[in-house]
């Protein structure tokens, strides 16, 4: 990774979502909690900082720092659910009913399963 981050093109985004993924390593390829990695037998260290200079040293941290941004990540979630249910990328167009599904699912307490439902539901869905 050390090498790919110091090529410029590939900086400029790795350098902030990296730190972000690093804060994940303790889960294995399918999830499950893990301390170290099988081959070599290395411990894992999730300790890093983000883009914004925010050091965190593991999961329960960085998921401290999301809660205080719910609504941004409920939005995002919401564009990229409506892109997978839709098998597009979002157009401007879409902007007016996906910022509709996100106030909808605020009001609902953010849920996965109300999000489901809000997307399965939309004009977008239903219309692709």
């Amino acid at each position: 990774l050390e090498l790919h981050r110091k090529n410029e093109a590939c900086n400029s985004c790795h350098r902030k979502i990296d730190p972000m993924g690093f804060a994940f390593e303790s889960f294995d390829p399918v999830g499950r909690w893990r301390t170290h990695y099988p081959k070599p037998r290395l411990e894992i260290d999730t300790s890093t900082t983000l883009s914004t200079g925010e050091a965190i040293p593991d999961i329960v941290a960085f998921k401290q720092i999301l809660l205080k941004r719910e609504d941004d990540v409920a939005r995002c979630l919401v564009k990229k659910m409506l892109t997978y249910a839709t098998g597009r990328i979002l157009e401007p167009i879409d902007r007016g009913e996906s910022d509709r599904i996100a106030s909808e699912l605020a009001k609902k307490g953010n849920r996965l399963r109300e999000l489901v439902h809000l997307v399965a539901t939309s004009e977008i869905f239903l219309n692709k």
